[in-house]
């Protein structure tokens, strides 16, 4: 085990359990199938409820690429296992009394032997 796991793996989930909010992360589980005929999409999803902390994202960061509706959003690795975030997944969240959906444009995980927390851009749908 890498010294960073032992220092810092633990802060994470000390600090989204006390900071955090629950939000649902939707992992897609099985690949997308487009039917151009009847227009279904098929495929299934598996939901994990996380804690993170959600926050606004400066439109400028990496080049301007980001929109101002994007956000930011930390959440622990322990919740998810060894499972690493794809853009493929889903997140949910309430804000101001409404869920809301969030598609993943941006993952960095931060690791080392282990994952210790990923960070993620969304984008509201």
């Amino acid at each position: 085990m890498a010294a960073i796991d032992n220092i810092f793996g633990a802060i994470p989930a000390q600090v989204l359990s006390q900071f955090g909010q629950d939000i649902t992360y939707i992992k897609t589980t099985t690949p997308r199938t487009y039917n151009p005929t009847s227009g279904a999409v098929t495929g299934s999803d598996t939901n994990v409820t996380v804690k993170g902390i959600i926050s606004q994202i400066n439109s400028s960061e990496n080049e301007g690429v980001y929109q101002t509706s994007d956000l930011s959003v930390l959440i622990g690795a322990e919740e998810l296992g060894n499972y690493y975030p794809t853009q493929a997944d889903r997140i949910q969240y309430t804000q101001a009394g409404s869920t809301v959906q969030a598609k993943i444009i941006s993952i960095r995980t931060y690791r080392g032997d282990e994952p210790i927390y990923h960070s993620l851009v969304v984008r509201p749908q």
